[in-house]
């Protein structure tokens, strides 16, 4: 998914009041009435921070014995007092959700006093997205992993779990959206199965160089040419592998931005080989050793990705999704891979390249309150740990009193009694003006369906024009009902405000940035009777490629705070 590459005009939006066909009597509001549908009041808008907790022993078993007492939780320093605090287990989870959702042979348990207070509402969602980074990958690899995902999808895919399935290579493709059908999960996973993987490339161009260093070292003397050829494709291949990390990262960002709008739980299950946090650390190592050239190592600090992959995981805090990673690579001995290379590279160079790939996968997960399976042959603990987080963890709350902007706080969550448990957890939470909640679901919307519309609003697409030699201008209507709209009283008139928010996706998975305009409803003192009677139309042009195009709509009444979604679909052809 790529944005950007359906542009839009500006929007000029352009009201029009058009009579409803039905629609119930009004009367001018006085001070003390509910305007736009809901109650005015400048109220101070206080939520509760919710962060999940997973507290294992030292085998990684979790503990469930716990109370609020044990806990203390901060923010940015600042101790906060405990507000909301559950427990969940996957037998409050089989209680809540009826026999026919379970799988076959998964009993029930009986009511406890522990679901007291609980209702099945209380259980987020989980939506775990399966993403395969084909591009990072070696086919064998990642198949191997594929055969033991089948009873791990088998034994967890029941409500509220949703899986999806992603691939990328060179760019993003959603096989299956979420579904709770095993069949369709396992649909998509043989169709993974017969995709490449870009690893295996990588891999023969690394062994090239390295081939290349070793037939200068064997030379009595060095050649000062070959010694150049060598750094000149050391430099290439650094240069190529951080160009196509970008993209690897620009990709799992804006999925991760897809996301944003789902509510609940939010498990990212990343398959690869690993992505190179420095691109082309071992050959910057073995051209130091190979040459005596210690600079080389210092040079290779110029692709250090650190930023980027922080600027990833920072993505996924800010939608409250979770990395769980997997090295494909299986247990690897550095000195063995070389060996079998051909290439006789040094062991500590291969060792570091092998790190390299693994450290991003471990970061990820770290800086996510996920887990990273690396090194292993055999991934069932891995995805048993996976699954565990699915219906086992501490929900502990704070009560946060907004401040209306965008900022990111730190979160700590101690256990000070019981050192010996490990503790897993977001430590990042980003508070969200209403606004940017908006633009989330907003770009949420064009991947997943949005039932929430109790503005009413209405949107047409009319015929597309030709404006270009590759784009087209498509009008659109948006409309609502004006009784929705908080109409307040100013002079002579009812004044309202409404923010607007457009994107659009393409059928390839090209997306467009999120527009964002405000709009004023203004109704004379005088109409305003008739006015709660009719809807209130703005047009604006969109700007869009040849093709097929979901469309996604956001209001916002800022005054009542109310807000709105619809999406639409349009085909434009010549």
């Amino acid at each position: 998914m790529r944005a950007g590459r359906i542009a839009f005009v500006s929007l000029v939006f352009i009201g029009a009041v058009v009579l409803g066909t039905s629609a119930e009597e009004g009367s001018a509001p006085s001070p003390a009435d509910p305007v736009g549908g809901l109650p005015f009041s400048g109220e101070v808008d206080v939520t509760v921070v919710n962060v999940n907790v997973y507290v294992t022993d030292k085998e990684g078993n979790a503990v469930t014995d716990l109370t609020a007492a044990d806990f203390t939780i901060s923010q940015d320093g600042v101790a906060r007092t405990i507000s909301n605090f559950s427990l969940f287990t996957e037998e409050l989870y089989r209680s809540f959700f009826q026999p026919d959702d379970l799988p076959p042979g998964l009993a029930t348990t009986t009511t406890a006093p522990e679901l007291e207070g609980l209702s099945r509402e209380s259980f987020r969602p989980v939506y775990v997205v399966l993403y395969f980074d084909n591009d990072y990958s070696r086919a064998l690899d990642r198949n191997r992993l594929i055969t033991q995902l089948r009873t791990f999808i088998r034994e967890n895919l029941r409500p509220p779990v949703q899986m999806m399935v992603v691939t990328y290579d060179k760019k993003t493709e959603v096989l299956q959206t979420f579904t709770t059908d095993e069949r369709e999960i396992y649909d998509a996973l043989r169709e993974v199965r017969t995709m490449v993987g870009g690893r295996t490339e990588v891999d023969n161009t690394r062994k090239d160089i390295i081939r290349q260093f070793n037939e200068s070292q064997r030379s009595s003397q060095v050649d000062p040419g070959d010694m150049s050829r060598s750094h000149g494709a050391m430099i290439g291949f650094a240069e190529e592998e951080a160009s196509s990390l970008q993209f690897a990262l620009g990709a799992l960002r804006d999925t991760l931005t897809m996301l944003s709008g789902l509510p609940g739980k939010k498990v990212f299950v990343y398959v690869s080989n690993g992505l190179p946090m420095i691109p082309g650390l071992d050959l910057f190592y073995s051209f130091a050793n190979t040459y005596h050239e210690s600079s080389a190592i210092t040079e290779s600090a110029r692709y250090n990705m650190n930023r980027s992959f922080n600027q990833l995981v920072s993505v996924a805090n800010a939608q409250d999704v979770s990395f769980y990673t997997f090295g494909v690579g299986g247990l690897e001995n550095p000195g063995m891979a070389a060996s079998e290379l051909g290439t006789g590279q040094d062991t500590m160079s291969a060792s570091l390249g092998a790190q390299n790939y693994l450290d991003s996968l471990r970061f990820m997960a770290d800086s996510t309150g996920g887990i990273a399976t690396v090194n292993t042959n055999d991934f069932a603990p891995g995805l048993a740990k996976v699954a565990q987080d699915f219906f086992t963890y501490y929900s502990l709350g704070y009560d946060l009193q907004q401040s209306g902007l965008d900022k990111v706080h730190r979160i700590d969550v101690e256990i000070p009694d019981h050192p010996e448990y490990r503790l897993r957890y977001r430590q990042r939470f980003v508070e969200k003006s209403l606004e940017s909640r908006i633009q989330d679901k907003v770009v949420t919307g064009l991947m997943f369906p949005l039932e929430d519309n109790p503005m009413e609003i209405m949107v047409e697409m009319g015929d597309a024009t030709l404006a270009g030699e590759t784009r087209w201008m498509v009008p659109l209507r948006l409309s609502f009902p004006l009784r929705k709209v908080a109409l307040l009283p100013a002079g002579d008139d009812y004044v309202g405000n409404l923010t607007v928010f457009i994107a659009a996706r393409s059928a390839n998975g090209d997306r467009s940035d999120v527009v964002r305009q405000s709009h004023e409803v203004r109704v004379s003192a005088s109409d305003y009777e008739q006015s709660q009677l009719e809807r209130h139309a703005l047009t604006a042009n969109l700007l869009m490629e040849q093709g097929e195009h979901s469309v996604v709509i956001g209001v916002l009444d800022p005054i009542t705070r109310a807000s709105s979604f619809a999406t639409t679909r349009i085909t434009v052809q010549e």
